[in-house]
């Protein structure tokens, strides 16, 4: 019930136009989510996890949301909905084209045509991807990938089944062990 609510209030709030600004990076809004909500729950992070202007690819290096996600599922149930375009995970060859980040203004002509470029495009993408998971897997949070290309409410529906079903096998106490 509380899913639907969450995903009704999301087709009812208002769309932002693409060139508004944010003043609130995702783990200030982690943060403030922390602060605010005192009880225990499941909370609910929808984002596609990129930082604006962040160029670092390697799963080393920690992004800076994970620490205070971290923190969010020491209290609290966790799941994070990484949204994502299926043209970012294989990009389309569609000639050339401007490619332009809202959140920074960067822009450039690309070549996908060429596929050099492509690959080179598909393998930075499939790095970010994997820090994201790493990192998610570090802070201790269920994981969830939304792709636009598919059903959401299949997608969601089938990890909440098989977290269940997974979870109920981690919370039952050993065989001859007494509750």
């Amino acid at each position: 019930n509380a899913l639907y609510g969450l995903l009704g209030r999301m087709l009812d709030e208002p769309i932002t136009p693409d060139q508004e600004g944010g003043t609130l990076e995702i783990g200030d809004g982690i943060d403030n989510l922390y602060r605010s909500q005192r009880r225990r729950g499941l909370r609910i992070v929808v984002s596609d996890f990129l930082i604006p202007g962040e160029q670092e690819v390697s799963s080393e290096i920690p992004p800076s949301w994970e620490r205070p996600l971290r923190r969010l599922a020491t209290r609290n149930q966790v799941l994070c909905l990484e949204v994502v375009d299926a043209a970012e995970l294989e990009f389309p060859d569609v000639g050339e084209i401007l490619i332009r980040d809202p959140e920074s203004d960067f822009s450039r002509f690309v070549n996908t045509s060429d596929t050099r470029a492509r690959e080179l495009i598909d393998k930075a993408a499939a790095a970010q991807r994997a820090r994201i998971a790493v990192a998610m897997r570090r802070a201790g949070v269920a994981h969830l990938q939304l792709r636009t290309d598919r059903d959401w409410v299949q997608d969601i529906a089938r990890f909440l089944f098989t977290y269940r079903k997974t979870a109920s096998v981690l919370h039952t106490p050993p065989q001859g062990v007494k509750t």
